[in-house]
């Protein structure tokens, strides 16, 4: 069972990455449509942003993958070791790589 297990550990994460990054590229893009209508970001900060949250979603995704199974973690426990992975995988990438507006001018 253990071998199984590693063989399709790469699949698993490759294939998990791929849908992190298709889920987080359509989450932005959804985001991102109303800022750009909001006059908050052009659509070429858009299109970075969508390409960030992509990649950075998708990494997040594998990263959990990864880790929950390559220390063997499955059922709810696993399920919460992915999502925590994921969420501070992310959390970090954001922090790096995450779109920061512009601040607004005030006026005296």
């Amino acid at each position: 069972m253990a071998l199984t297990s590693r063989v399709l550990l790469p699949a698993a994460v490759s294939a998990s990455g791929t849908v992190g990054a298709v889920v987080g590229g359509t989450v932005a893009a959804a985001k991102d449509i109303k800022r750009v209508r909001d006059g908050v970001m052009t659509k070429g900060q858009a299109a970075a942003d969508i390409g960030k949250e992509s990649i950075g979603t998708g990494l997040s995704t594998a990263a959990g993958v990864a880790v929950t199974g390559a220390l063997g973690i499955g059922g709810l426990l696993g399920l919460a070791g992915v999502v925590g992975v994921a969420a501070g995988t992310k959390y970090l990438w954001n922090k790096k790589f995450g779109f920061k507006s512009e601040p607004k001018a005030v006026e005296a």
